[in-house]
């Protein structure tokens, strides 16, 4: 943990990637592997289970939606933080400086490493097809559009063609 004020936070992990390029399953693995408990949230649980009722951005309901729902997950993460523990973050930001801008001011304080979630692209496409639950080229858009482009922009970066359990474990490796 780290001390900052006096306090003891915990860590931010935050996977950053596209739609269908594994960060569930790399979290779940994160999890499995992780010398303590971590929490996990996500854009989806914000939108599925978090939201307000009748409310929702799985359609992109207007930016203002968006930003609403990143901010209750980046709060929530500082929160987790705050108090000592650790929590992974699966997202993918897109073509957002403001929202990038709002998610550092909201964990300025706390310990985030940044971890790009990567994946050919056609297995990208071949999984957003057979998860049947995405529109398909959302997947294409996100990867087209990820922001930071740059790999210098990250602590880690994986790449999900390979095993999953392998990348969970070069993440944990990087704290050791």
């Amino acid at each position: 943990m780290s001390a900052e004020n006096g306090k003891n936070y915990g860590k931010i992990i935050v996977l950053n990637g596209p739609s269908s390029a594994g960060k569930t399953t790399l979290s779940r693995n994160l999890q499995k592997i992780w010398d303590r408990p971590l929490y996990y949230l996500s854009y989806d649980s914000v939108d599925w289970y978090m939201a307000p009722f009748g409310v929702t951005g799985r359609d992109y309901g207007g930016m203002d939606t968006v930003r609403d729902f990143l901010a209750v997950m980046y709060e929530s993460a500082a929160a987790i933080c705050r108090s000592g523990r650790d929590v992974v973050i699966d997202n993918c930001l897109f073509d957002c400086e403001d929202i990038c801008a709002l998610s550092a001011e909201i964990m300025k304080d706390c310990p985030v490493t940044m971890v790009r979630v990567k994946l050919p692209l056609e297995e990208l496409e071949r999984r957003e097809i057979a998860r049947g639950d995405r529109t398909p080229g959302k997947a294409r858009w996100q990867e087209e559009h990820i922001t930071p482009k740059e790999d210098s922009a990250y602590d880690v970066i994986v790449d999900t063609s390979d095993d999953s359990m392998e990348c969970a474990e070069k993440i944990r490796n990087f704290f050791e």
